[in-house]
């Protein structure tokens, strides 16, 4: 670990007077040491005058509360080739310009391998890349090509967004297993220290993709130089990089200890290095912020609960509490469409310390009929109506213009839109082995019906469907059912928010049923189901798989 590094691990227990100084010798030692700047355009600004910590804290306050509708998160990971900083730009970053995005997210790599910058600490994409894989070729070509320019994908983004009025936040995977599967994404690092992962090659022969050991090269957190590895990694970006910010993104993939590869919860040792480590994190970036003169965020992906959090090792209380963090990241990879209450808890908790929560929304999974734009636009809703500040993106690279970025910043611009409200289905035999440990899904399909009572579905609607209808337009609603072995002499009653609305017939995606808008609300809805006719041996077997609401406005 850097000596300046060191020092700066204790920043929050020196006084201001004796603090100035020792910033004054940490900036020494760094010219001294030869450390510098080797990307001109993505060069910090100086300091224009020297900043006590405590004037700078209320500069970051100030920087966290700014209106952010929509964090567009960009990989980094190009597959086209392109051969100029503006050719580099057209492929994705352009696409967000002028809509909704106030801030990019532009993650660069995990794991301590990175395929959009150029790392002082840690490996650029290259060294094991051949022939063999024609995608990691480009990619690595690509970035070889504006190195010789002088620059790098970062910097170029940068550039781009401060001429666009965007923020810019540097995203890290903070454990990133996918070379389990790829060999030339298998670091050096890795190569030379079998120790710091947590399994070996052969385990991904030997297990399915659903079960965590098939991930054999996640980082193990438990060793102390896989930590402060990452804590260096922050520091070299922090320093030669005019980012707003970074972000510390535990979802991609999100396990970190050896527990957790059996499916048990991290230890409480664990969670304090996990602790510890966020720490020197944010000394980081508290003593270049001075440095430069201006404050870098810190922004944490974490799960949908404090619990999951905790199973992985993330103590998101604590890092409110001590003010390590400035923006909270809350959501999954996976159940995506009704985040409801647990979004909301986690919401009110961070609010409590006045840190904003965007809510992350990702392609839907394994579900592909919810691909369709309706679907998108209803679980965005759900988001804002439970209290996130804005909306995350993940996985979506628009390569030509998309409607998503300008309509998902605000209620208003949802409003009078076509919606399709839906309980999520995650089948467990498709859910990748990494996600499990933070899969938050209460009030999830399938649902279980019986000839006896009734079954109660709980669906969330984000708005009011009624009072939003547009002049001169109006409102129908209809609820779909998939309900696999059903005979088409067996009937069923449903039930809305305790009004009796009839039986299903046969159509569309299994059964639907037109129902009156006016008994929606906003909020949970109660959908309520009972089998009528069917023998109770048989009706034991019988589950609803699929449940929606399509909302039309015409």
């Amino acid at each position: 670990m850097p000596g300046s590094l060191a020092l700066a691990h204790s920043l929050y227990s020196i006084p201001p007077l004796s603090f100035m100084k020792l910033l004054n010798a940490l900036l020494i030692s760094s010219v001294l040491a030869g450390s510098g700047l080797h990307l001109e355009a993505s060069e910090p600004k100086p300091a224009a005058s020297p900043l006590q910590l405590d004037e700078m804290k209320q500069l970051r306050k100030k920087a966290a509360q700014r209106q952010r509708r929509v964090l567009f998160n960009d990989d980094g990971n190009e597959i086209l080739p392109y051969k100029t900083p503006e050719e580099l730009i057209a492929l994705r970053v352009k696409q967000v310009a002028n809509t909704q995005v106030d801030t990019i997210m532009y993650c660069t790599g995990g794991g301590g391998l990175f395929w959009g910058h150029q790392a002082k600490v840690g490996e650029t994409l290259g060294e094991f890349v051949d022939k063999s894989d024609p995608h990691a070729l480009t990619m690595s070509d690509s970035l070889a090509t504006l190195k010789e320019q002088g620059t790098d994908p970062l910097a170029e983004v940068i550039k781009y967004a401060r001429k666009n009025n965007m923020e810019v936040i540097w995203s890290y995977r903070m454990n990133n297993p996918e070379d389990s599967f790829v060999d030339w994404g298998f670091s050096r690092r890795k190569r030379e220290h079998p120790e710091y992962v947590m399994g070996k090659k052969s385990d991904w022969d030997h297990n399915n993709l659903t079960d965590a050991k098939v991930w054999w090269a996640l980082e193990d957190f438990d060793q102390d130089a896989v930590r402060d590895h990452i804590v260096d990694i922050f520091e070299d970006v922090c320093q030669r990089y005019d980012i707003d910010g970074i972000e510390l993104d535990f979802i991609r993939h999100p396990l970190f200890f050896r527990p957790n590869l059996d499916g048990k919860p991290a230890t409480a040792e664990q969670v304090a290095k996990m602790t510890d480590m966020v720490r020197k994190i944010r000394a980081v970036t508290d003593r270049i912020s001075l440095e430069r003169g201006r404050p870098i965020l810190v922004s944490v992906r974490a799960p949908l609960s404090v619990q999951s959090g905790l199973d992985i090792g993330l103590d998101v209380p604590t890092y409110l509490k001590e003010d390590l963090m400035d923006i909270l990241i809350a959501g999954q990879d996976y159940v995506q469409m009704g985040v409801a209450s647990d979004l909301k808890d986690m919401v009110t908790l961070a609010h409590k310390y006045n840190v904003p929560v965007y809510a992350l929304i990702v392609p839907p999974k394994p579900y592909h009929v919810y691909t369709d734009s309706r679907a998108w636009r209803g679980a965005v809703m759900n988001r804002w109506y439970w209290g996130a500040d804005g909306i995350y993106t993940f996985n979506l690279f628009p390569n030509s213009p998309d409607a998503k970025f300008s309509e998902f910043g605000s209620p208003e611009t949802l409003k009078g839109l076509d919606k399709i409200y839906a309980i999520d289905n995650p089948v467990d035999e498709s859910v990748l082995g990494t996600f499990k440990m933070v899969m938050v899904a209460p009030d999830r399909l399938p649902l279980a019906l019986s000839h006896k009572s009734y079954a109660t579905a709980k669906l969330s609607v984000g708005e009011d469907i009624v009072a939003n209808t547009p002049a001169g337009k109006e409102v129908s609603t209809e609820l779909r059912f998939q309900i696999p072995g059903l005979a088409k002499s067996d009937k069923i009653e449903v039930k809305v928010n305790g009004r009796n609305v009839g039986s299903p017939a046969p159509g569309g995606l299994g059964h639907s049923l037109k129902i009156d808008p006016k008994l929606i609300k906003p909020g949970y809805n109660d959908i309520e189901l009972r089998l009528l006719g069917k023998a109770p041996e048989v009706a034991a077997n019988t589950q609803v798989s699929f449940l929606d609401l399509v909302v039309s406005y015409q």
